[in-house]
This record gives structure tokens, C-alpha cells and sequence, in this order.
């Protein structure tokens, strides 16, 4: 909800310049200072939908191997772990914990690492799910399998 930054009432807001400072505040309180524009704030009472639409389009993932690839395109670059971080804009410790496979990158940061060091890390994921076969006993424990059943008395 709306907040004028003066007063404190709810509702539609407009941008003023007052004393050389912007604020957002009600019709009533724009005699303090000059208006500039109508503020774009949605109604209270009306949801805003349109950013919560989700985007039609291939959806994007990271690559399995990306922890490899970032470390060995960052070696042959010849860049050190401190530098590729600075390069970026992130702490050492984001960039040891992906090198390490601990953590992933995001979409926007695995994108921006590719145009640097010259590797793909994004893959479409695909929409067919592998065929899932049953499971066999070889396959492996289950948690049934560690529970002991009373017998039964004869």
C-alpha cells in the first residue's frame, strides 16, 4: 500500500520536489512543494498482475559440468580466483563455492561468466521427462527394508 512520506495517509501519491528533495506524498500535502510527475504505484484495491505473469518461452538451466567449465576457462585465462571475482562483482568465496560444485550460478551471472570466459554454461531444459522404469530389489535399499516386522506368534 501507498504511504505518503509526509503526513503518513494511504492512497494515490504524486512526486514532489520539496526543499530539493523528491518525495512521494497525498494531493494535500503537494502545497509543500513543486509536483513533477503522477507516481506509478498500482491501487491498493486492484492486484498487480502483470509481473506476476509468468513469461512464455524455453526454460533455461545450468549445465551439470559448469563447475569444471568455469574453472578450467578461468586458469587458461590466466585469472585467479580473487581477480574473476572482482571481474564480477562477487565475493571469492561465490566463485570457490561454484568452482567447487557447492552452489550454482544464477541465470543472469552464468551468462555473464560465458560472454567472459568464451564457455556455454545455460542448456535448455527439456520438456519430455525420461521414461522412469520400475525398481528392482538390485537397485538398491530402501527405508523398508531397514524396519523389523514383529513376527507373528504360531
Amino acid at each position: 500500500m501507498a504511504v505518503c512520506e509526509m503526513c503518513g495517509a494511504s492512497g494515490s501519491l504524486l512526486n514532489v520536489d520539496v526543499e530539493g528533495v523528491e518525495l512521494k506524498v497525498c494531493p494535500k500535502c503537494t502545497k509543500y512543494g513543486t509536483v513533477k510527475k503522477i507516481s506509478s504505484y498500482p491501487s491498493p484495491n486492484k492486484p498487480f498482475t502483470k509481473s506476476l505473469q509468468k513469461e512464455e518461452g524455453p526454460t533455461l538451466k545450468i549445465v551439470e559440468n559448469y563447475s569444471s567449465l568455469i574453472r578450467s576457462a578461468r586458469e587458461k585465462k590466466g585469472m585467479s580466483q580473487e581477480d574473476f571475482a572482482k571481474f564480477l562483482n562477487e565475493r571469492e568465496s561465490v566463485v570457490s563455492k561454484w568452482e567447487q560444485g557447492v552452489m550454482k550460478p544464477r541465470i543472469d551471472i552464468a551468462r555473464k561468466i560465458g560472454r567472459i570466459l568464451y564457455v556455454n554454461l545455460i542448456e535448455k531444459e527439456s520438456e519430455k521427462k525420461p521414461f522412469e522404469q520400475e525398481k528392482s530389489k538390485a537397485d538398491g535399499m530402501t527405508l523398508g527394508d531397514f524396519i523389523k516386522k514383529p513376527r507373528r506368534k504360531l
